[in-house]
């Protein structure tokens, strides 16, 4: 959630402050180089008029070409400054010797001579460079262009040149030192790269930190939000630090779960007054409707005597009146479970539960099928009474709309406890009606002329609930319907007797 968003965010940050150190410090490089580059080409020019005053110096002391250029380039020396002196063969030098061919290094630690490179019968003899303090022979071009090939490059770009003069019969080649352009080059593109690494490590960490600041206030409102869509609707203010525009939305986040809360508040109050007024009034009314059909039932008996019509009003007030009574006694018993009322959860057997269920039902339907299949005894952990409530009211439901059809009553073991079906051949449930099957009142589209007040299974989902269990609907096979009542289980083990009874 937001992760995505948020590496990709520090990432741009990333991206942005190395471009911006690049550019910054590869302009700054740019101009430092320049800058040491003209600085070493004034150097250069400077040693240049220097050399022309030494060279007539040396001219009027008859000084020979090779202690000259040595005497010269100890008291010229300059940092980042080549000399080449390239002078005649025998002004200082040793004799040449004859042989077939040769090669001569080209640069030379001070105080170093080599010998001359042996030369070719008839072949005239190679000049005399004096760098660094020592001779060397070969081609005065190559010593003077040698070396570091990007430093070169560079110097070239920055518009350093070659200066040569006439040195004591000689000659004197200055310039720049390609080296040098190029240890100093390459010291400020590691610099530029360190800098660079150091700004992109900084932009994570800083980015990081910004981006999960900004976008605390939605993280913490998306979790909200998933909290209500799981029916969590306890409030849960965010703390709001005023930093980020994104607060707005926390803050209105706060006033919205505040109403909401206030909203639940008012419910749970109204829903407590009014499960108390139910309570009371079924209280209230048990008792005058108890007198009221008692004296129907004296008026009905008198009646049996007379004629039809009167026999058939006072049947009709008695059945509307139990059917009163039932309904009153369902909202009650109802009321009591929403409440606070709990009712002690001790541990029972199921099985003999299941048979007073089954058994009191086969009194009345002498032709009622009912198979009782058990894959396990259980000692289950709940009030025995709305249990039992729970699990005739399933079956009554299975008796009222699918007249005629068998019913199956399976249990099995499960992870942490058992699990009864309540199984019919009936016509089922209207796909339409799944949803709020288990809702108060809620009799469903295809109920016909069945009587019934609607809170049956509203009473079971509420029971097995109290009990730690739960009450659903199995999905739709098209044959019959199907529930599934799951119960804590204290112990378990397959029964010694049949499994299934009829």
């Amino acid at each position: 959630m937001f992760t995505s968003f948020a590496r990709r965010l520090t990432g741009w940050y990333v991206a942005a402050a190395i471009a911006l150190v690049m550019i910054v410090l590869g302009a700054f490089s740019v101009a430092a180089l320049s800058l040491y580059v003209h600085l070493l080409q004034a150097n250069v020019d400077a040693v240049a008029r220097d050399a022309q005053a030494f060279s007539a110096r040396a001219a009027a002391r008859h000084q020979d070409f090779v202690s000259a250029a040595s005497e010269f380039e100890q008291r010229a020396h300059a940092p980042g400054v080549r000399i080449v002196a390239t002078g005649p063969l025998g002004h200082g030098g040793p004799p040449p010797r004859e042989s077939a061919a040769f090669a001569t290094p080209l640069m030379m630690r001070p105080g170093e001579q080599s010998p001359p490179p042996p030369l070719l019968r008839g072949q005239p003899p190679p000049p005399s460079i004096v760098i660094d303090g020592g001779v060397v022979h070969g081609d005065p071009r190559q010593v003077s262009f040698s070396g570091n090939r990007f430093g070169f490059a560079l110097g070239t770009a920055f518009g350093t040149h070659l200066i040569r003069s006439e040195f004591v019969g000689g000659d004197l080649r200055l310039l720049p030192d390609p080296n040098a352009i190029g240890a100093v080059a390459t010291w400020l593109l590691g610099g530029l790269i360190i800098v660079a690494a150091a700004a992109g490590l900084l932009a994570w960490f800083s980015g990081r930190y910004i981006t999960t600041q900004v976008l605390r206030p939605l993280v913490e409102v998306t979790h909200a939000l998933q909290r209500f869509a799981a029916r969590d609707f306890h409030p849960q203010p965010i703390a709001v630090a005023g930093k980020s525009e994104f607060d707005a939305i926390a803050l209105a986040y706060n006033a919205a779960s505040a109403q909401v809360a206030a909203a639940f508040a008012e419910r749970r109050q109204a829903e407590t007054q009014m499960r108390q007024f139910v309570a009371d009034a079924g209280h209230e009314l048990r008792t005058p409707l108890t007198i009221v059909l008692g004296y129907i039932d004296l008026l009905r008996r008198k009646a049996d005597g007379g004629d039809e019509r009167s026999r058939r009003i006072f049947s009709s007030i008695a059945l509307e009146g139990v059917r009163m009574r039932t309904l009153i006694d369902n909202l009650v018993l109802l009321a009591r479970m929403e409440g606070d009322d709990v009712r002690p959860a001790e541990p029972f057997a199921l099985r003999p539960l299941l048979d007073d269920i089954c058994d009191s039902r086969r009194l009345l339907m002498p032709n009622l099928k009912i198979e009782l299949a058990l894959g396990v005894d259980a000692t289950v952990i709940g009030n025995r009474d709305e249990i039992h409530e729970a699990v005739a009211n399933i079956i009554d439901n299975a008796v009222k709309y699918a007249p005629g059809a068998p019913i199956r009553i399976a249990v099995r073991r499960v992870d942490g406890g058992v699990e009864i079906g309540i199984s019919d051949r009936g016509p089922g449930i209207h796909p339409d009606d799944r949803t709020s099957i288990f809702d108060r009142f809620f009799r469903g589209t295809t109920r016909g002329d069945i009587e019934g007040s609607g809170l049956g299974l509203a009473i079971a989902k509420r029971a097995l609930e109290r009990a730690g269990g739960s009450l659903s609907l199995a999905p739709d096979t098209g044959d019959g319907t199907t529930f599934i009542l799951r119960l804590r289980a204290d112990q378990t083990h397959v029964p010694a007797e049949p499994a299934t009874l009829v």
